[in-house]
């Protein structure tokens, strides 16, 4: 029978999507002294940010960082590899249903010398994986800052946010869900949305009442892209991609927003369907330089790249000129002759 234990694991990968490595450097500690554990992380295939993970003393492993996430997951290959045995199942959320999965005791999930997490853990498959080890969820993050350094390709967790000096961030409060999911409260030309953080996506979605709420304001043109995503179920068609042309978080400012629009499952758990809602994945996060989130205040803080120094910038520009250039083909097309 199985045990409805609700994990919520957003983790999607659009097809085809390859990203180029670079050489992982040591991260400028933010606390000299504090009590803390860093290690390298390297990019998958779609550029979302991985680190190495321990498993029952065993490792390290390769999993993905997932912000969305509530618990970490295991691959099946891994599970095998290790000897873990079947203990139950559970009910997991993805980005677009729920699925039911094995769960698997694990003795300790651990970063470095830092425990995260023990216990029952879903183990999934997918082309999400994209071939790594897991997902590394926020289960093991309470009362602890997470920080990542897109540029220098490291990551850092902190026993404790308290009395963190944060000077020069821009930091921005945030609304915890099923125990430590972000949310927080963003602005797109006047128009308030939902913005939730998920490291473990590489593209951005949002829901239909996003794409209405900006119709007027923001929404300056809608291409059709009949691509494809994948999840742990069935592949997601991406039908619908919105541009924005700005998006305001806190005094964080990402320019040129590019989002798929659906009826995604997630927005329905969260019970954000009703509202405008945007959940950002790393082609939004990585723009910034770094990123720290304070689980102990619920506060999620970034450092913005000087204008320029991101390499996706140049093709974020073409892919937004292009989808002007196709409205106003489309609008041209759409006027009256005679």
């Amino acid at each position: 029978m199985a045990r409805f234990i609700r994990f919520v694991a957003a983790a999607l990968l659009v097809a085809g999507a390859v990203s180029m490595a670079t050489p992982a450097r040591a991260c400028d500690p933010l606390a000299p002294g504090a009590s803390s554990v860093t290690g390298a992380t390297s990019n998958d295939a779609a550029g979302r940010a991985v680190a190495l993970i321990n498993i029952n003393g065993q490792g390290p492993f390769r999993f993905i960082i997932d912000t969305g996430a509530n618990r970490s997951v295991l691959s099946q290959a891994l599970a095998t590899r290790l000897g873990l045995a079947h203990s139950g199942e559970g009910i997991v959320h993805s980005v677009d249903g729920a699925e039911l999965a094995m769960l698997v005791n694990v003795e300790s999930l651990s970063f470095g010398a830092l425990p995260l997490s023990s216990g029952e853990t879903p183990v999934l498959d997918g082309p999400m994986l994209d071939g790594e080890h897991g997902l590394l969820g926020v289960d093991g993050m309470a009362g602890r800052l997470l920080h990542v350094d897109f540029t220098k390709r490291c990551v850092e967790i902190y026993e404790t946010a308290a009395q963190m000096p944060m000077q020069g961030w821009l930091s921005v409060p945030a609304r915890m869900r099923f125990g430590s999911l972000l949310m927080v409260q963003g602005d797109i030309m006047g128009v308030r949305v939902n913005v939730l953080i998920d490291t473990g996506s590489d593209i951005s979605l949002a829901n239909q009442h996003f794409r209405d709420a900006l119709r007027d304001v923001a929404a300056r043109s809608i291409e059709y892209h009949n691509g494809h995503a994948f999840t742990f179920g069935r592949p997601i068609v991406l039908a619908q991609r919105v541009w924005t042309p700005r998006l305001r978080i806190g005094q964080t400012v990402v320019d040129s927003v590019n989002a798929y629009i659906g009826d995604f499952h997630i927005f329905d758990l969260w019970g954000l369907q009703d509202e405008p809602t945007l959940l950002i994945g790393m082609d939004v996060l990585a723009r910034s330089r770094e990123m720290a989130i304070d689980y102990e205040h619920a506060i999620v803080h970034f450092r913005q790249r000087p204008r320029g120094d991101y390499r996706g910038a140049g093709r974020e520009r073409a892919a937004a000129q292009s989808m002007r250039k196709d409205a106003v083909s489309r609008q041209a097309r759409q006027q009256p002759t005679g």
